[in-house]
């Protein structure tokens, strides 16, 4: 796929429909998971899971941070001439860094203070206790839900978005079938929803890996100039994508305490329907801005770089 020489609209709509795709099944993955588990263990299990919710948000978030920050980068870099594969690549690695940081110090909060921060979520008691049984599987794969969203915003700047989709299409379905199987059929409830979460996050996380032994991968690993320097340009871009994602996580915790102080668990289990319903309306319109960056970006260099070279 050509940034500089296709039609604007073709590129558009193949990447819409592949980030539209990726996008909408992991609003499912939450969507499943609570009716399964809510199906379970009644408005307890839908709340336990409302508690949950702003984990995703923080996880994503930072994870978008640094995939959206840096895949912006390393497009406009590639549309400045085609000798710059190794300046954008410092921007991959970079962003790679920045994530293993970043999954580390989530990974050990969350596996050392999981109780902590589900009562600061607004878990209570029984609440708590299904909480911290769906989060028990999930605590060993969380470095591959931030790594597949970071991933994937390269792998649609690299020119392979319909494996972006595709992968995180692999891992939600198996995701659905999996949440049955291990909830009902194995009997384990609320555990058996967060395994089901955290193999279908692996599932995507090795199905993306592949388009690193492709032909036409150009992402490569390289001693990044300035380290430091790249990840504060990586963060100053992606940080707008990052406060929505977070903020929303925010305000989830909020409404999640207050609604327990004044209202109880089954108010918490109706909000948590409604969490999801705006998490599925946000997958449905994020991707309609995110199909514009690797283009954009690209020809907003070339014309920058080259003023007139249309007419010519």
């Amino acid at each position: 796929m050509d940034f500089l020489n296709e039609k604007i609209k073709t590129i558009y709509f193949k990447y819409l429909s592949a980030a539209f795709g990726s996008a909408l099944i992991t609003s499912i993955y939450s969507i499943v998971d609570m009716a399964m588990v809510g199906q379970y263990h009644g408005p307890e299990g839908s709340a336990a899971l409302a508690v949950v919710a702003p984990v995703w948000n923080i996880i994503y978030s930072f994870g978008l941070l640094m995939g959206i920050g840096g895949s912006i980068l390393f497009s406009t870099i590639r549309g400045k001439a085609d000798g710059n594969e190794r300046k954008s690549n410092e921007y991959f690695t970079a962003s790679v860094i920045g994530s293993i940081v970043l999954a580390l110090i989530i990974w050990a909060l969350i596996i050392c203070f999981d109780r902590q921060l589900l009562v600061f979520f607004g878990a209570q008691d029984h609440t708590l206790t299904l909480a911290r049984e769906y989060v028990r599987p999930i605590k060993v794969a969380i470095p591959f839900f931030l790594f597949n969203q970071m991933l994937a915003a390269y792998l649609r700047n690299d020119k392979n978005p319909a494996l972006a989709t595709g992968a995180v299409l692999a891992g939600g379905i198996f995701n659905i079938f999996g949440d049955y199987f291990f909830v009902f059929v194995c009997d384990m409830g609320a555990y058996g929803a967060g395994l089901a979460t955290a193999i279908g996050s692996t599932i995507s996380f090795l199905a993306m890996l592949s388009h690193f032994f492709m032909k036409k991968n150009t992402l490569r690993l390289v001693r990044p100039e300035r380290l430091f320097g790249k990840l504060k340009e990586i963060l100053v871009t992606g940080f707008s994508t990052f406060f929505i994602d977070v903020a929303m996580g925010i305000l989830t915790i909020l409404f999640n305490r207050q609604i327990m102080i004044y209202l109880g668990t089954n108010a918490l289990a109706v909000y948590g329907v409604i969490v999801n319903i705006s998490t599925f309306v946000q997958c449905c319109h994020f991707p309609v801005l995110r199909t514009l960056l690797p283009a954009s970006a690209a020809e907003y260099l070339f014309h920058i770089l080259f003023p007139g070279a249309d007419e010519a």
